[in-house]
């Protein structure tokens, strides 16, 4: 098999998961620790606007350090992120952290596109892209019910650290 072509695919679908459960548990923690409606909105659009950003300026940043090097740091950087989340309860830190979340998920999903589109084997970039948007549907389909439980049985804090677990073995 194409090791490096699974990993890839793997790894995209951890990136999309921190994003999905960014974006659904944020608000939860926000309104558990008492965050106003636009206080959590900010949070929000701080993570939004950082993953915009972001890929202006990654095109000069895999051209110094290389895609694999940008991929990993921005990986490291999302889980140290998730890592913070719990232990913030004041809006103007996670709209800061959140915007570090929304640096490193940034690159993830157009790098991780990129690189799957040249580990594909000759003539299969199709069969690649459509393996990883099966992928990604899946993890839309699976991750919120896993998640939901989690954070059920155990609140949400054990949510963002297993989510920085997943995205640090990544």
């Amino acid at each position: 098999g194409n090791v490096p072509l699974r990993r890839t695919l793997i790894t995209s679908g951890i990136i999309l998961t921190a994003i999905d459960l960014f974006q659904f548990y944020m608000p939860v923690y926000g309104h558990a620790i008492g965050l106003s409606a636009s206080t959590i909105g900010m949070v929000l659009a701080m993570f939004a606007a950082a993953s915009f950003i972001v890929r202006i300026i990654m095109p000069r940043l895999v051209d110094r350090f290389g895609d694999e090097p940008v991929l990993t740091a921005s990986i490291f950087i999302a889980a140290a992120t998730y890592l913070l989340f719990p232990l913030v309860e004041s809006g103007v830190l996670l709209a800061a952290i959140a915007f570090l979340l929304g640096m490193g998920t940034g690159c993830g999903q157009p790098l991780t596109l990129m690189m799957i589109y040249a580990r594909a084997p000759e003539g299969r970039s199709g069969e690649a892209m459509g393996l990883r948007m099966t992928i990604n549907n899946l993890t839309h389909l699976t991750v919120p019910l896993l998640f939901g439980a989690i954070g059920t049985a155990f609140g949400v804090a054990p949510v963002f650290l297993a989510n920085a677990a997943m995205l640090a073995a990544s």
